[in-house]
């Protein structure tokens, strides 16, 4: 087996920075802390890097690693028992053009995913950054079918959010 990395951080970062950020952002809300998030994971992976030697699974053990370091960053937060601040005000605007739209439906459905309990949020947020369902239950180690039944009551979840009880 070849002990060298794969890539290079930067070439890491530069291929995986939008997941990362994707990830820590249901996780948090403040911008501050969403930066603190990541640059807490580019370190971790850095730090891993001589250990990252599968091409084929660095995407997922990213993902996973995220994962955990922003579940940890939410169990210390409850914790300290600290209430963010909201300032979170309906917009009833309309739309400017298409990406604004595009950005505001984003914006509901990172709403709906942090609203999530955690098992669910879990497996949701993977599978919005298209990582398949058996790979989902390997980093989350639960079964598959557990991992299948968890994305259906999440996307159940998040349509009841949006309105849509079909």
């Amino acid at each position: 087996m070849n002990d060298t990395p794969v890539l290079s951080l930067e070439e890491i970062v530069a291929a995986h920075a939008g997941m990362v950020r994707r990830i820590a952002t249901v996780y948090e809300r403040q911008p501050d802390r969403i930066d603190d998030l990541v640059q807490e994971v580019w370190l971790a992976v850095w730090q891993a890097l001589p250990r990252l030697t599968e091409a084929a699974m660095l995407k997922p053990y990213i993902a996973r690693m995220t994962q955990n370091i922003c579940v940890t960053h939410v169990r210390r937060a409850l914790v300290r028992k600290a209430e963010p601040l909201t300032d979170t005000v309906p917009d009833t605007s309309t739309p400017i053009d298409e990406a604004t739209d595009h950005a505001r439906q984003l914006a509901r459905l990172t709403e709906a995913v942090r609203g999530l309990p955690e098992p669910l949020k879990a497996v949701a947020g993977l599978y919005l950054e298209d990582i398949a369902i058996k790979d989902i239950a390997t980093l989350l180690a639960i079964s598959e079918s557990n991992a299948s039944v968890r994305l259906h009551r999440a996307k159940a979840l998040i349509r009841k959010h949006f309105g849509d009880v079909s």
